[in-house]
């Protein structure tokens, strides 16, 4: 009897991160989907809660990395809100490693760092590497019959490694921002990810393993150094897949469509035979795959191929047996949703939020890039025409001093770069712009400006005429006999506020002083918002906000 992938079985476990949608669903996508920004949102999900650390019954704490270590054995991964060794018919020892190459010893709640074994498998990696302490989950909870060594509930662990020899490891149902998936061994090893929905999935290949699996991935990357593994990725519904092969006859499959990206990395650039060491089997169009360094023998995929992935499907799934229940929440901890959006955004992600506010439905982004006083903002929008609304939105919005936005004229999918400069140094701090007037809370009245200017030039300096014409502001008066007029326009260029001198000219001399006429740019559009990239300057950064 065949067997749907796509039919997912009864779930485990209610639903952990139900926020985490799938990109290739969102309009106006208010998160840069990335790498980068699926990992940042992994570290806020471990940040939200301090879980309990209890190794001897099998609780996990704020688990970030986990390192299996089986032979002969089944492991399975599935979704909860703790990290925990629930029931398994194995004894299980529970290895914390140090911390101390963390980037920050200090931080709070305690990231955890562990290595979980089950019986008769080596915890420590090798000799002195046992961490800073061992201990055994004898009071973690057994279940009498299971086929499964053990199984590990994970909330917030984001990098899960392998090693063992005859070991099957079933991730299933698990959502989250990220799961990367190192692999090393000797043999008989395979892994199945059966109904994932996950931003980012990241598998690395160092023994001969064979891997495939079915869920939605948005950003789905694989690389192997082994030539004996088999790597069956054409069942995930996945929106960009990147693969790489530094050894020969590694054996790949993957799906390409509509609205899909797959490349293809190899070091040799050579094509003909050479390139035949390096095959890959296409579920779609094979012309869409995109080769960036070399040439492959890149070929539609094959009766044999499908079978071989529902093959191994089965195998694990057999191997695993019937799903037992498991209990998923811990009710005295709050969900894991709640905490992490309480925590305060970090500074890409104000940008974010901001331009995806300001463009049309249908606009993705992709990455935001920030230095002092700026950043780069690159996106997607679904056609010129779209793009083009885009930029008219985004450089009339009075959130960027000035913005740069170019997009190529062409069909299909056009991205969108965006280079921009902010009135304050980064995202979230004071603006140099004027505080809105309560009366025009959304735009800049002429006695505002003009007052703004009286103070800036000084009392030597009277203005006789001032208008304002878009982002150009004329002014003309008379300085005091004896001062600088250029020592009073030249103050707008240093304090780096409302207004730079694109000009000034100097007349004749007139009762009371010289005649001046200078033309300023106008930096500010509009007041600063306290949701906008700059807060306005009575207001500062939270307390806590990341960089």
């Amino acid at each position: 009897m065949s067997v749907d992938p796509s039919a997912r079985r009864a779930p485990i476990l209610p639903v952990v991160l139900a926020w985490l949608l799938p990109a290739s669903i969102l309009a106006g996508e208010a998160l840069p989907s990335n790498p980068d920004a699926y990992l940042g949102q992994a570290d806020r999900v471990r940040r939200s809660v301090d879980r309990p650390w209890d190794p001897a019954t099998g609780r996990l704490g704020n688990l970030r990395r986990l390192n299996l270590a089986a032979n002969d054995c089944m492991v399975r991964l599935v979704s909860g809100n703790l990290n925990r060794v629930p029931p398994g018919t194995h004894a299980v020892t529970v290895v914390e490693e140090s911390r101390i190459l963390d980037a920050d010893p200090d931080e709070q709640p305690s990231p955890r760092d562990v290595t979980r074994a089950a019986h008769g498998s080596d915890p420590c990696p090798g000799v002195g590497q046992c961490g800073v302490s061992v201990t055994e989950a004898s009071e973690a909870p057994r279940l009498d019959g299971a086929s499964v060594c053990f199984t590990v509930q994970l909330a917030t662990a984001h990098d899960v490694s392998l090693r063992g020899d005859g070991v099957d490891l079933l991730v299933e149902e698990l959502r989250q921002p990220v799961l990367r998936v190192g692999v090393g061994g000797n043999g008989r090893q395979r892994i199945w990810f059966e109904g994932v929905d996950l931003g980012l999935l990241s598998i690395g290949i160092n023994s001969p393993v064979q891997v495939g699996g079915t869920g939605t991935v948005d950003w789905l990357n694989a690389d192997s150094s082994n030539g004996s593994s088999v790597a069956w990725l054409h069942l995930f519904r996945a929106q960009r897949t990147g693969v790489s092969a530094t050894t020969t006859r590694t054996r790949w499959s993957v799906r390409t469509g509509p609205g899909t990206w797959a490349g293809y990395y190899q070091p040799a650039r050579a094509p003909g035979k050479l390139a035949d060491l390096y095959p890959i089997e296409i579920d779609g169009p094979v012309e869409a795959l995109e080769v960036p360094a070399s040439r492959v023998s890149a070929k539609p995929i094959t009766p044999a191929t499908r079978d071989a992935a529902m093959a191994l499907r089965k195998a694990v799934l057999e191997r695993a047996g019937p799903r037992p229940y498991i209990r998923a929440f811990d009710t005295r901890l709050p969900s894991a949703v709640a905490s992490a959006q309480a925590l305060p955004r970090s500074s890409k992600q104000r940008v974010a939020d901001v331009i995806a506010g300001l463009v049309p439905a249908g606009v993705r982004i992709d990455e935001v890039a920030l230095w002092k006083h700026g950043g780069r903002i690159e996106g997607k929008a679904p056609d010129v025409a779209t793009a083009e609304i885009a930029r008219q939105r985004l450089e009339a919005s009075g959130e960027f001093s000035h913005a740069q936005v170019s997009f190529p004229c062409r069909e299909g999918p056009v991205p969108i770069h965006v280079m921009a400069h902010f009135q304050c140094e980064n995202p979230g701090e004071p603006s140099a712009c004027l505080a809105a007037d309560p009366g025009s809370p959304d735009r800049y009245t002429e006695a505002q400006l003009r007052a703004y200017v009286e103070r800036s030039v000084g009392p030597t300096f009277e203005i006789r005429s001032f208008r304002i014409d878009g982002r150009k502001v004329h002014v003309e008066g008379v300085a005091a006999s004896g001062s600088d007029p250029r020592a009073a326009f030249g103050r707008f260029d240093k304090d780096n506020g409302m207004l730079r001198t694109s000009h000034t000219i100097y007349g004749f001399a007139v009762p009371g002083g010289t005649e001046v006429r200078a033309l300023l740019h106008l930096q500010c559009l509009a007041p600063p918002r306290a949701d906008g990239i700059c807060a306005p300057p009575e207001a500062t950064r939270p307390v806590g906000e990341a960089p």
